[in-house]
């Protein structure tokens, strides 16, 4: 179990639910997230401690429930210096479009505050939800990764 505090340093919100900048008081959340086979299968391995001044990782919070992840994390996946978007979402949330909306946050925060010029997506081919979302925010398909997974992106232009 890997967790840390983020470099991101503002949050951001609707009025459905904020991100705050992940950290230590969110080990509960991200243990709760794990637990849940059909949330972590596809996140796989959060970056070490060490690493967390590279990456930008945020707890989705709604008042004082937290409903999971989301964030940028340093990724070579599309062969470039890139960040790949990331969320998980707590099981009894998923069907809500809470994880398109904080998606949607984090690619406005990459975009405004981080001025990222694009933010990529790798895709498990299998893993239909995240496809759609990827989709719904606009991403395009860039090419495949590997077999059975394919790297998305979304370009600042496309705003």
């Amino acid at each position: 179990m890997c967790f840390f505090a983020s470099k991101a340093s503002r949050e951001a919100y609707t009025k459905d639910m904020e991100l705050r900048p992940l950290n230590e008081s969110d080990h509960e959340l991200l243990i709760s997230l794990q637990r849940q086979d059909d949330v972590w299968e596809h996140v796989g391995t959060l970056p070490d401690p060490a690493e967390a001044g590279t990456h930008h990782l945020f707890a989705i919070v709604q008042g004082p429930v937290g409903l999971g992840f989301a964030g940028l994390l340093r990724s070579r996946a599309a062969n470039a210096d890139d960040f790949e978007l990331v969320c998980a979402m707590r099981s009894e949330v998923q069907t809500r479009g809470m994880a398109k909306q904080a998606c949607q946050l984090v690619l406005d925060w990459a975009f405004n505050t981080a001025k990222l010029e694009r933010v990529i997506a790798s895709i498990d081919d299998g893993n239909e939800p995240a496809r759609a979302i990827a989709g719904k925010l606009g991403m395009t398909e860039l090419g495949q990764q590997r077999p059975n997974r394919t790297v998305y992106v979304k370009y600042r232009a496309e705003r």
